[in-house]
């Protein structure tokens, strides 16, 4: 069911009473819940436009039921209608079903910010895991969800990533309608692209206006908000390869999936080299392992949804100092670094170990930091980036446990 068009509605000032309530009875036992009734409205363009019906105005307490909705899913949305947050904290996150629930009846009731919300559990969910949602879900979402969602973009992007890294490749495709497979093709080839961020009119240090990639004005800015909606991306430089997802593995026989899993297996890293390059308490980790974690972690930063595409849109492709208005950048900057100059060689298997990795993304904060100052907008971007980052390479030796299936003593 396609939301209704979404605004902010008429202002909404809790300064104010609000003494007529709407009773809410969710799922098939109607179990009760009371939200104020211009508090609803003000969230959800569904409900505003529901009770702007001139014959339900004179009631004092309205009865609205939603008999095909769980308890769980509303109970998510009502915390995030009151909190602005769909988690009460990280213990808390639900599972891909509840969450894909979530996603629906917010885009249903037009609850701005609500979507946007689940996709970012999705995506910490599909770290926390390392797994993406099994067929049924996958399919259901297609069936459910209009063409082109967010949510639906999501998951054929995570597919197609699972196709091309996963040995069960073939099996996963064969469990797969025709018409999902079809999407899939086309969510295939988009891997392959690297889109062209475009700025609001962002201003350089000397004056110029910046047009292109270099640097996001607003850090909360998405990259599917940046990028034109009527047009494809376009390619500034060919031997870039920005959001490309890694390049197949070798082929190997597919793994037999157990009955009844809620979720798709791992994308596991195929294993090469055996040289000891670092020891961990009682583990030995090769150059292999930590450089295997480094590609999924720069996978992950490329085509990731949410906070990812926010922190990295500015970096994942080289400064072009003439097309983005910056043209004392390479007067500044002797060494320019990008995400997808890091992409292509991780790709082409010229990183020896993390440490040439890591210099190279470090680079980039580098970069900017010579080139900006403090109290330029890309400034502070780049620092959530690099806090990001540290962040999570500092996770590496318990992904490299977790992958090998060793619990961390």
């Amino acid at each position: 069911m396609d939301a209704l068009p979404q605004s902010s509605g008429s202002a909404f000032s809790w300064l104010k009473p609000h003494a007529r309530f709407v009773m809410i009875f969710v799922g098939p036992d109607e179990i009760p819940f009371a939200i104020q009734k211009d508090f609803l409205c003000h969230k959800s363009s569904f409900y505003r436009r529901y009770f702007e019906d001139k014959a339900r105005s004179s009631d004092l307490e309205y009865v609205v039921t939603l008999p095909e909705v769980t308890p769980e899913v509303f109970g998510l949305v009502q915390n995030f209608l009151y909190t602005g947050r769909l988690l009460t904290s990280i213990d808390s996150l639900p599972g891909y079903e509840l969450l894909i629930a979530t996603w629906k009846l917010g885009h249903r009731l037009g609850i701005d910010g609500l979507c946007d919300e689940v996709l970012e559990a999705m995506a910490e969910c599909r770290r926390l895991t390392q797994s993406i949602p099994a067929t049924p879900l996958l399919v259901q979402v297609w069936n459910d969800t209009p063409e082109g969602s967010t949510i639906r973009k999501l998951l054929l992007s995570w597919a197609a990533e699972y196709i091309r890294s996963s040995e069960s490749r073939s099996e996963f495709s064969k469990s797969l309608p025709q018409e999902v497979l079809s999407e899939l093709v086309v969510a295939m080839s988009h891997l392959d692209s690297a889109p062209v961020i475009q700025l609001n009119n962002a201003q350089s240090p000397n004056g110029n206006t910046q047009r292109k990639n270099v640097h996001y004005l607003n850090a909360d800015d998405s990259e599917d908000e940046q990028q034109p909606k009527d047009k494809a991306p376009k390619h500034r430089h060919s031997d870039v390869t920005g959001a490309r997802a890694a390049q197949p593995q070798q082929e190997r026989r597919p793994v037999p999936r157990k009955p009844g899993r809620s979720s798709l297996p791992s994308m596991k890293p195929v294993k090469q080299r055996k040289s000891l390059v670092n020891i961990s308490g009682d583990h030995q980790f090769t150059d292999d392992q930590k450089l295997n974690f480094c590609s999924d972690l720069l996978s992950r930063m490329l085509s990731g949804p949410g906070f990812w595409t926010r922190l990295v849109g500015p970096f994942k492709q080289p400064v072009n100092p003439v097309e983005d208005g910056v043209p004392d950048y390479l007067d500044k900057v002797t060494k320019p670094m990008d995400l997808g100059t890091i992409k292509d060689k991780m790709d082409r298997g010229q990183y020896k170990g993390d440490e040439e990795f890591v210099s190279d993304v470090r680079q980039i904060f580098t970069n900017c930091f010579t080139y900006w100052t403090d109290k330029d907008p890309m400034w502070a971007t780049c620092e959530k980036f690099q806090k990001t980052f540290e962040e999570k390479y500092s996770g590496m030796h318990k992904w490299i446990l977790k992958m090998d299936g060793t619990e961390e003593v």
